[in-house]
């Protein structure tokens, strides 16, 4: 599955450098970079991870609906790269316990403009993306004990992380002045195992696996993005 995977992404990356480096029938070049704010709206199946906390006696913590972040976006000839972080959590604050569970992912992705206007933008992309969950849960004392009952208080904590490396595809549509509006939806190919650790590094056998399935995101950013075509217009003594 891993090797037809990344045997995907090189056709792909492969026919996306071929198109790039075919002439552009408008000969016009246009570059563009862009900082933006990502809101990325995951859709996660973690029911057996969800199932395990019911039947160990721990409160459930669903991760957040939307997630933000920061990102770079460049455009040149109609090529678009886009590297982007995103880390948010979703927290539950009782008076004898608190639940956090934390949506992170990491991505960068290239992808290829299909229209004739480097202002507006219809594209087709590629890329990988990482993923990972964090669920926290730690009781808490109702009242204030002394120094010495709460050394002697024996609270529950548990920590676990998940995480899961995914080929990325995906389209977007975006328009980009002085300002960047892009939004996208993809779809995630798992590249490996999902996995559940504790203490970082050890991990837990037989876990039930999260399984990230899309996403869809929101890029709002700024930057700028010039063309020599429009240059030319400016002063038609430049070829």
């Amino acid at each position: 599955m891993i090797r037809l995977a990344l045997l995907l992404v090189l056709l792909c990356f492969a026919s996306l450098v071929k198109a790039q480096s075919q002439a552009d029938t408008l000969k016009n070049e246009a570059y563009g970079t862009f900082f933006f704010m990502p809101i990325e709206f995951p859709i996660i199946d973690n029911k057996g991870f969800e199932n395990a906390l019911n039947t160990a006696g721990l409160p459930a913590a669903k991760h957040p609906t939307a997630s933000v972040g920061i990102g770079f976006q460049f455009y040149a000839n109609r090529g678009i790269g886009t590297i982007s972080f995103v880390k948010t959590a979703a927290k539950k604050d009782e008076s004898t316990y608190l639940t956090e569970m934390e949506y992170r992912s990491f991505s960068f992705n290239f992808g290829y403009d299909l229209t004739k206007s480097h202002r507006y933008s219809l594209y087709p992309y590629l890329g990988l993306k990482g993923n990972g969950l964090s669920y926290l849960y730690r009781e808490k004392l109702a009242e204030p004990p002394t120094l010495e009952d709460y050394l002697q208080t024996d609270l529950k904590y548990k920590e676990i992380h998940n995480s899961r490396a995914h080929l990325d595809l995906g389209v977007g549509l975006s328009t980009q002045w002085f300002y960047l509006v892009n939004a996208r939806v993809g779809y995630l190919l798992p590249l490996e195992k999902s996995r559940w650790t504790i203490n970082d590094d050890m991990h837990l056998p037989h876990a039930p696996g999260a399984r990230y399935k899309f996403y869809f995101s929101l890029n709002i950013g700024l930057g700028g993005i010039y063309s020599n075509q429009e240059e030319r217009r400016r002063n038609p003594y430049i070829h």
